[in-house]
Order: C-alpha cells, then sequence, then structure tokens
C-alpha cells in the first residue's frame, strides 16, 4: 500500500469513526462495525491504525481542530472585541457543546493521556486569545480596571461546569450562553 494511500484511508477511516462516536458514543465504537463501515478487514484496519487508542488520539485532535480551533478563529483574524466575541460566541454555540461532551465526558474519562495531549493544545490557542483581550483592554477598547486572565479563567470554569454538569445540552447552551454574556458585559464588551 502507498503511502498517500494509507494516509488517505486513514483520514477516510478517522472520519468515520469520529462521525460514529459523535452518534453513538465512545462505546459506540465498535471496531468490526468500523472495519465494515470503511469497507476494511478487520486486520487491514489494525494495520492502518494500530490500536483504538491511537485512533481515539486522532479523533480527539479532529474534534479539537474542528471545534476549537474554529471557534477561536476571530481572535486571529478581527481587531473589533465584539465582532470576534460575537462569531466566537455564534460559532460556540453552534459547533463545539457536543464536542466538548464527547472529549471530556467520554474521551478523557477512558483516555487521561490523551487529554494531557488535547490540553496542550488548547493552552497554546487560549494564550492567542488571553493575548488578544490584553491588546483591546490596552487599546482602551474593554475595560481597564477588569484582570483579564481571570476573566478568561472564570469563563472556562463556567464551561467546565455546565459541560460535565448534569444539564441536557439544550440546557447547558442557555445557561452557558447567559453565563457568557454576563462575563463578557461585565468586561465592557456589549455584544
Amino acid at each position: 500500500m502507498a503511502k498517500s494511500d494509507k494516509a488517505e484511508i486513514q483520514e477516510k477511516v478517522t472520519k468515520i469513526a469520529m462521525d460514529m462516536m459523535l452518534k453513538f458514543g465512545l462505546r459506540g465504537l465498535n471496531m468490526v462495525e468500523l472495519a465494515r463501515e470503511c469497507g476494511l478487514a478487520k486486520a487491514t484496519l489494525y494495520k492502518i491504525i494500530e490500536t483504538k487508542e491511537d485512533l481515539v488520539r486522532e479523533i480527539a485532535f479532529e474534534i479539537f481542530n474542528l471545534n476549537i480551533v474554529k471557534i477561536l478563529e476571530p481572535y486571529r483574524v478581527s481587531d473589533n472585541p465584539v465582532e470576534a466575541t460575537r462569531l466566537f460566541l455564534d460559532n460556540y454555540f453552534s459547533y463545539a457543546i457536543t464536542a466538548q461532551k464527547v472529549l471530556i465526558q467520554q474521551i478523557y474519562k477512558e483516555y487521561p493521556l490523551i487529554e494531557k495531549d488535547v490540553e496542550e493544545k488548547y493552552q497554546k490557542e487560549m494564550q492567542i486569545v488571553n493575548q488578544r483581550y490584553l491588546e483591546w483592554q490596552e487599546k482602551g477598547l474593554i475595560r481597564k480596571d477588569i484582570n483579564v486572565e481571570y476573566s478568561i479563567d472564570a469563563l472556562q470554569a463556567l464551561n467546565e461546569f455546565y459541560i460535565t454538569g448534569p444539564f441536557s445540552e439544550e440546557e447547558a447552551i442557555d445557561r452557558l450562553r447567559t453565563s457568557f454574556r454576563c462575563m463578557f458585559l461585565g468586561m465592557g464588551i456589549k455584544i
């Protein structure tokens, strides 16, 4: 099998596995069923992915890249804190809740080392967000009398609380929307 063929097949396997996981959960990711869905023999599947943990790690990174990186993109491209925050919130409530539930409630519990790997990437992304808010604060675009880092930490804590709590997805979104709006208004961002 040529290297590009293997990479193409691996990409297909990861996508199908991620779809299965988002639909059925981590426990619903059955390797025999995955091989069937991919049109592969089970032995061939394991030549492509090696272990289920390797596959789950790839899925976790893919979820991270498709969701977390995407929702934080406005902080990379916009010079306006109101615009960036609105775009973030629109993307966040549209994409990220389900993905975070899969990451936090399923993958991280089963595979704690994957959490560490994803967390390192997440912290790098959050440094960009923190830096952006600090720049806006220096320019007087958000309140100068607040601690930006503490505010972002509070938002992250609220997020984790509602994502891991006993709330339905709809209730978690409603509570997060209200909490985030209050925090951003407190920062002087009129959204």
